[in-house]
């Protein structure tokens, strides 16, 4: 990755629509360069996949649920992430470092969506512990600001 790239993504999270054109004006290079780049690091699985972000609480719900999980002794970590991952409206389920060892993260509509959730990972067999922390914020899949640090972070490794 060179200071090209870096400005590349930094227009692209700013907005992930943004047109290859506007960018390769922006930054004085051809719009096929634009395109190459992106190719490559789309490829090279930097640029994983873009994303739309929106607002839950459009479509009913009040918040999102960080799931805390204690894995049952001698059960694998990775059975226990798998079925989160199937379950409809876990959008994030990984090992953790701390307390815990897996973390999940599902939006909210309710009390009682909530208490499903919780009971359908409490019956997993290689669950032993869930603890729960709500938030309000209903940003999917992450909050926008979180753009902003991204921009700032690469905006900083463009002046080196």
């Amino acid at each position: 990755m060179d200071k090209i790239d870096l400005l590349i993504l930094r227009e692209l999270l700013k907005d992930a629509q943004t047109p290859f054109l506007r960018i390769a004006k922006k930054l004085g290079v051809s719009p096929e360069t634009v395109r190459k780049r992106y190719n490559r690091m789309k490829e090279e699985r930097t640029i994983r996949h873009c994303s739309v972000s929106i607002d839950l609480s459009k479509l009913g719900y009040q918040g999102k649920v960080f799931l805390m999980i204690t894995n049952a002794p001698s059960h694998d970590k990775s059975k226990t992430i798998a079925a989160l991952e199937k379950m409809r409206h876990v959008f994030i389920a990984s090992e953790m470092i701390g307390d815990f060892e897996i973390i999940g993260i599902a939006p909210v509509k309710d009390l009682d969506s909530l208490k499903n959730l919780v009971n359908k990972i409490k019956k997993e067999p290689s669950v032993n512990q869930v603890e729960i922390a709500l938030i309000n914020d209903t940003a999917f899949p992450i909050n926008p600001r979180a753009d902003e640090l991204f921009v700032q972070s690469i905006t900083n490794s463009t002046k080196s």
